[in-house]
């Protein structure tokens, strides 16, 4: 996880503990966001109906 938080930005800027964990929060946030958006839609195919 630290080397795809590396990816987006380089480094934390923020110099108070705080604010490095509210800037990991939104880098983690970003990259679900990217994880969500590039993962492939699927349906399930062949599925039979219960019999009443």
């Amino acid at each position: 996880m630290m080397y795809r938080l590396k990816q987006l930005g380089g480094s934390l800027y923020s110099r108070t503990l705080e604010r490095q964990v509210t800037e990991a929060h939104v880098l983690a946030a970003i990259h679900n966001t990217f994880t969500y958006l590039g993962m492939p839609c699927s349906d399930r195919v062949g599925q039979s109906a219960t019999a009443a």
